[in-house]
């Protein structure tokens, strides 16, 4: 399972503004690529949430790719309060 459950955008550059997103998926995405090792990292419910920074789309798996960087938090506020502090002017659509 993976869906996306907040998008807004954030001031880039100038007047350029980008895409954000917060996924939350049931599976560590890092783990599963083979990227960490250890138990994956997911909350006690099993859930992962994930920023993504950027144009979004679905891979030729199916799931939520993104050009920039993502990063992973074990709440949804985690990853909303993240955004909101390293990112300039986040404004959220939902």
């Amino acid at each position: 399972m993976q869906k996306i459950i907040k998008e807004g955008s954030w001031r880039y550059a100038g007047t350029h503004f980008e895409k954000v997103i917060i996924v939350e998926q049931d599976w560590d995405q890092f783990y599963e690529e083979g990227y960490s090792e250890g138990e994956p990292y997911l909350n006690s419910a099993g859930l992962v949430y994930y920023l993504h920074f950027g144009d979004y789309w679905l891979n030729e798996f199916g799931n939520i790719s993104s050009r920039g960087a993502i990063v992973p938090f074990l709440s949804s506020n985690e990853a909303m309060k993240h955004a909101e502090n390293e990112l300039s002017e986040v404004k959220w659509n939902n």
